[in-house]
């Protein structure tokens, strides 16, 4: 009798390590729940906030196609950044100073807040509630005239120019626009974005 009491007083003694290791793995699981919802918010977050830089550069974009819309003939010529060959410097005759070098696919300080100045920004309109949504988006776009080129033109009998391939060709402007969708920062920390796109503008 003396000895089965012995046994059943050390079963008893056991329930506390198991108590513990399985309050160790529920506190583990708890811990990794967390920091996996912790995660999730994080690149949720990210992604809304490239989500909004995106749309940024993307209306940086548009400022800048509306710009050379809105040009006369003659300023169409001179506008912006220079990256045409001597052959088109010749033909455009704008007494400008050709310089020979090839344009990079993307204008050198893109990614850099140095000479940022060279960049045209662009006013985000957004009601006042919604402020705090484009705090540290200040959208800017880069604009290069890259080349000379032919381009159907509208026939004078079609305003349409339904007979596509006979159309006459006239001479156009090819513009490079970069946009980036702020000026990038050690103190800002949002995302950046840039998009580029190719505009023509009749001579």
């Amino acid at each position: 009798m003396k000895f089965s009491n012995m046994t059943a007083f050390r079963q008893y003694g056991a329930a506390l390590p198991v108590a513990l290791v399985m309050l160790l793995i529920s506190t583990m699981i708890g811990l990794a729940s967390i920091r996996s919802a912790t995660e999730q918010a994080k690149m949720s977050s990210n992604m809304y906030d490239r989500s909004l830089a995106y749309q940024a550069a993307e209306a940086a974009l548009y400022a800048a196609e509306k710009a050379i819309t809105e040009l006369t003939f003659k300023n169409r010529k001179i506008f912006k950044a220079n990256c045409l060959n001597q052959d088109d410097h010749k033909e455009l005759d704008t007494n400008e100073t050709y310089v020979e070098n090839d344009c990079p696919p993307i204008p050198a300080n893109t990614f850099s807040s140095v000479g940022s100045e060279n960049w045209e920004n662009v006013t985000l309109n957004i009601k006042d509630d919604k402020e705090f949504l484009i705090t540290g988006l200040a959208p800017q776009y880069y604009i290069e005239r890259m080349a000379l080129i032919e381009i159907p033109g509208l026939d004078a009998d079609s305003p349409n120019c339904a007979n596509y391939p006979y159309c006459p060709l006239v001479k156009a402007l090819l513009y490079r626009i970069t946009a980036r969708s702020g000026v990038p920062s050690k103190e800002n920390n949002r995302s950046i974005v840039v998009l580029q796109m190719t505009a023509t503008s009749n001579i």
